[in-house]
């Protein structure tokens, strides 16, 4: 029995010793692979200066941002007390660790389970030298295997004085400062020897979020960082008790030098018309969630491939800073946005009047009410989409009062209409018909549909449907919003870039996402047909068509609270607030908007030409993004149907069923209830053709009747 357990021991031994060298041979060869695949460490490498190229679409450079903005200091210039507050809050054992850390790394896990959020990292200095000088922002195991080699192999080749001066010299401030020099003149006016202890802790402590430690645009971030650092300086006895509770009360304003948006721009722009568009690309990068571990993605060397259109760019903004024809001078703000209808990647970006990099872009970051630009997406498209609607669908247009108050729904012409087709209501821009469609599809299915075009609305009120609530959006919106009806039914999120490559020429991946299906075709075909209205002489803005193009838009406006109106002096019923244009071709989608950036004088609110001009400025950027060439027509897809002239889809999309089940609003029953509604009117229409063809017995009486009336009339009459 003990032999027989012997040899079982022995079997198991060398079954274990096997599996080890198998595993240890394989691990061997990966760590060798592995090895002769780390970039090779210079000193050029670690010191260079990298900095991001923006191209345009014939990558042309429009931009080069991360550049000129550090200043090199030797490390034996930097004051020690700046040295202790930096070490103290990045890299405590920076003079004993060979490179890597274990102890901070566990460490790290620890402070940062208890407290449930990144209060410590675990990347000592020589690391974090090395993932900013030498590897590519992936996070990967590979990468930090790499990392882990380099730091070693970092740590042999250079003493500790030289890492840490590379360090100081190299890490991030935001503003696209970088250095602890620059930093120190940028912020404090000051050489490093003349910082205060307060100050010096906040240069210590902005590196690991520059953004949201910048003391200019986040103060209380700014603070809670500094006290963090000099509590770490008081635990590593750097600082007495007395001194730490004294300098955490210092204002985290003191000796700051104040800076206005334009001085802290960023420069490098080759053409002072191009910002709104650098703009938005400077956000599009930093929201991507690509370099999660990089202070700032412009100091990585990038190259950055958009969709500008130079030529159009420059037409763009030029318009908005002259007011040239066919704009109207006037106190009040616009913004013009143009895409690609296909790819959803934006072509040209009027920010506002005379912009400059820094300054608020209307087209991308405003709050806008859409006025009636937003009812094809909130009250007729979904309708079209799930309960099987069409241009014929009938809505009453008569009197509507606003539950609980005693305010009746206007249309602007002070009037009511009867029974309209949806076709127009939208050209005519009714407002009571579109009130009526939107409750009846129910609130949440029109929540659902608008956020499949990148509209999100929270506002049950009926005003919403007519885009007077406190639902608010920007013209980037909506051009992407709308650019999805010219696209048969597929949303682009609205984006800039082409493609990014990084410093060694990689291309990154995930930049863009995918095109999602936000309606059906036919959806998005019947919703165009029905939008070419607004602007044929049948529609409210004639001004916004093109002779030979075949497009599709929707205008809108929103009037002024009349309370504010009278304080201020505005004619409420004549002037107008926002005015909207939005509409596509097959080609391009534009977006224009004009209205007051605050509403604190008369002078902004728009007069009826003013507002009428934003016709005009559509009309004007669709001939320039066209350049001249005829844009190719809508195309009928196989899923809708022609009768009696007008246009049905043969499918309906079912991911609304679930809502609203056994109620009016049940979309099955709305679908069964617009089919028999089309087969009556086809059966109508039908027989009245055969009426005329085929005249009954009680219509020759009716005639004769007539005939017989009408001549007695006549001989009356002489």
């Amino acid at each position: 029995m003990n032999k027989n357990l012997l040899n079982i021991l022995k079997n198991i031994c060398s079954v274990v010793f096997f599996i080890t060298t198998i595993l240890t041979f394989l691990i061997s060869i990966f760590l060798l692979v592995e090895f002769y695949k780390l970039p090779e460490i210079s000193k050029d490498k670690l010191t260079s200066k990298l900095s991001t190229t923006i191209y345009d679409r014939d990558n042309n450079v429009i931009a080069i941002l991360g550049n000129e903005r550090r200043e090199f200091i030797e490390v034996e210039k930097v004051p020690d007390t700046l040295k202790e507050a930096v070490l103290s809050i990045e890299d405590t054992r920076f003079y004993e660790h060979t490179g890597i850390d274990p102890k901070r790394i566990i460490k790290a896990l620890f402070v940062n389970a208890i407290s449930g959020e990144a209060l410590e990292g675990g990347s000592t200095i020589t690391q974090q030298v090395v993932k900013q000088s030498l590897l590519t922002s992936t996070k990967s195991y590979e990468r930090k295997l790499q990392e882990a080699f380099l730091s070693l192999e970092l740590e042999k080749k250079y003493d500790k004085n030289d890492i840490l001066e590379m360090y100081l010299n190299k890490i991030f401030y935001s503003d696209n400062r970088y250095g602890i020099l620059t930093a120190s003149k940028y912020f404090y006016g000051k050489e490093l020897d003349e910082l205060t202890i307060p100050q010096i802790a906040l240069l210590a402590g902005i590196p690991q979020q520059p953004i949201a430690y910048n003391p200019y645009d986040n103060p209380e971030g700014a603070k809670s960082r500094r006290d963090t650092v000099l509590y770490a300086m008081y635990s590593n006895n750097k600082l007495s008790k007395e001194d730490y509770e004294k300098y955490i009360e210092v204002p985290i304003t003191d000796g700051l030098v104040e800076k206005t948006k334009s001085e802290r721009m960023i420069q490098g722009i080759s053409n002072p018309q191009y910002a709104a568009y650098i703009d938005f690309v400077v956000k599009e990068i930093k929201n991507l969630n690509l370099f999660p571990e990089d202070k700032d993605p412009f100091s990585l060397g990038l190259n950055i491939y958009t969709n500008l259109d130079k030529d159009l760019q420059s037409s763009v903004q030029g318009m908005l800073d002259t007011e040239s024809s066919p704009m109207i001078k006037s106190a009040a703000q616009a913004a013009i946005t143009v895409l690609d209808t296909k790819s959803g990647l934006v072509e040209a970006i009027g920010g506002g009047k005379n912009y400059t990099y820094g300054d608020f872009n209307f087209a991308t970051d405003s709050k806008l009410q859409p006025g009636s630009s937003i009812k094809p997406i909130l009250d007729y498209a979904p309708g079209i989409e799930y309960y099987g609607w069409d241009s014929a669908t009938i809505f009453s247009d008569t009197a509507y009062l606003i539950a609980g108050t005693n305010h009746y729904v206007q249309n602007w012409d002070r009037r009511y209409h009867g029974n309209v087709t949806m076709r127009k209501s939208v050209a005519q821009s009714y407002n009571i018909p579109a009130i009526r469609a939107f409750e009846a599809l129910g609130f949440e299915r029109s929540k659902y549909f608008a956020s499949k075009l990148g509209i999100n609305i929270l506002s049950k009120s009926v005003t919403t449907a007519i885009g007077g609530s406190s639902e608010t959006v920007s013209p980037i919106q909506m051009a992407g919003a709308f650019a999805a009806f010219g696209n048969k039914g597929m949303y682009n999120k609205p984006s800039a870039l082409i493609k990014i490559l990084d410093k060694d020429g990689n291309e990154i991946q995930g930049i863009k996402e995918e095109a999602k299906r936000a309606m059906n075709e036919s959806t998005a075909f019947i919703m165009t047909d029905i939008l070419k209205d607004v602007i044929s002489g049948a529609g409210t803005s004639p001004g916004g068509r093109i002779v030979g193009f075949d497009m599709a838009a929707k205008s809108g406006s929103s009037t002024f609270d009349e309370n504010l109106a009278n304080s201020l002096g505005i004619d409420a019923v004549r002037s107008t607030k926002d005015s909207w244009m939005v509409g596509y071709t097959t080609e391009h989608t534009v977006a224009i908007w004009q209205g007051p950036d605050n509403i604190d004088s008369k002078e902004k609110a728009l007069n009826i030409n003013q507002a009428e001009s934003t016709q005009l400025i559509f009309a004007r950027i669709m001939k320039l993004a066209h350049k001249d060439k005829i844009p190719a027509k809508f195309k009928v897809p196989s899923s809708v149907k022609q009768e009696n002239k007008i246009y049905f889809a043969t499918d309906r999309s079912t991911e609304t069923d679930n809502m609203y089940v056994g109620t009016n609003l049940d979309s099955v029953y709305q679908y069964k209830l617009s089919e028999k509604v089309r087969t009556e009117r086809n059966n109508s229409s039908l027989l009245a053709n055969i009426k005329k063809i085929l005249p009954t017995e009680e219509d020759d009486k009716t005639k004769n009747s007539n005939s017989t009336s009408s001549a007695n009339t006549k001989k009356n009459n002489n």
